[in-house]
């Protein structure tokens, strides 16, 4: 038979296996060593020393049982760098700061446009109930209970409800209690310890009427349940008077509206300044206010309005009244 040819490095011959049974019984694999191939036949054994990886030869096929036919699994990726971890982090943060803000102003907007929404209804409720009755806008007992929430312990006076009122008049027409409830409500600047954590919660109703008194220049739209019949304050308004100027005739706002409490920041009640920023309004005298024609919108006062502007005479000239 004709002897098996083996190179080594310099492409020399080697000779010396000289036959074989058979081409299947010849062998040709590789040691532990990537240097060392080994190439064997029936009896003989040859050991060839390779010096660099261009001159092994391509391995044969591995035979039928042996350890070859069973490779061992590659080895596992490495996972992310304490670097690589940091920068996704950095990245996060920064796209978190960017978008936190915007989510936070698109809250306060959908509050805000709840709020008109609530006070809307609340002003058909005041037409329907002026429609039953000869035209007048309604009276009531104390400053909160021209309509919302009615309490279930009415037995106990309280702030706004002095008298337990349980019949609101406006509930007959705005049966849900929830459109008294501002969502932006946080309170009562004036009455801080009274109104946790919000109006609503505290008397049933997030919105402050002019009820029975002529102050900050708004003539008075509801009555004194309790005044003396006849008397000013026992009078509410009526729709023909206010179509004098509806557009200008404030109704009702947010409870902070009055002069007597904080704008937000601090100069009126500094330590309850919090209690007045119901519509990202901090410093500026802005609210939610209910007019006369029936809009709703947010109205800035001077940067002056204050518990001293409480006895301005109204003016149907003014800004508002």
């Amino acid at each position: 038979m004709a002897p098996i040819r083996v190179h080594n490095v310099e492409g020399a011959p080697l000779h010396g296996l000289a036959s074989a049974a058979s081409p299947s019984d010849r062998h040709v694999c590789f040691s532990e060593s990537p240097e060392l191939l080994i190439v064997s036949a029936p009896g003989i054994c040859y050991a060839v020393l390779i010096h660099s990886a261009q001159d092994r030869p391509m391995p044969l096929p591995p035979h039928r049982g042996s350890s070859a036919a069973h490779p061992r699994p590659a080895p596992h990726r490495a996972g992310f760098t304490l670097i690589e971890l940091l920068v996704v982090i950095a990245i996060i943060a920064i796209l978190a700061s960017m978008l936190l803000p915007a989510l936070a102003r698109a809250k306060v907007k959908a509050q805000s446009i709840k709020c008109v929404a609530n006070q809307k209804q609340i002003y058909l409720g005041y037409h329907m109930y002026a429609d039953d009755n000869r035209e007048n806008l309604p009276i009531h007992g104390d400053w909160a209970t021209v309509g919302g929430r009615v309490r279930t312990n009415a037995s106990r006076p309280i702030v706004h409800d002095t008298v337990g009122e349980t019949n609101r008049p406006l509930n007959t027409y705005v049966q849900a209690p929830l459109a008294f409830k501002c969502p932006s409500d946080k309170g009562d600047s004036y009455w801080a310890a009274e109104s946790k954590p919000t109006c609503y919660d505290a008397w049933g109703n997030s919105y402050l009427p002019m009820w029975a008194r002529d102050w900050f220049g708004v003539k008075h739209v509801t009555g004194d349940a309790k005044a003396s019949s006849g008397s000013p304050e026992s009078k509410p308004i009526s729709t023909s008077e206010i179509a004098r100027r509806p557009t200008t005739k404030i109704i009702q706002g947010d409870w902070p509206w009055h002069g007597s409490r904080d704008s937000g920041d601090g100069r009126v009640h500094g330590a309850n300044a919090k209690k007045s920023i119901w519509h990202n309004n901090r410093g500026k005298r802005g609210w939610n206010m209910m007019y006369g024609d029936g809009h709703v919108a947010q109205f800035n006062f001077p940067p002056n309005y204050d518990p001293s502007w409480a006895d301005r005479p109204v003016n149907i000239d003014w800004q508002w009244w």
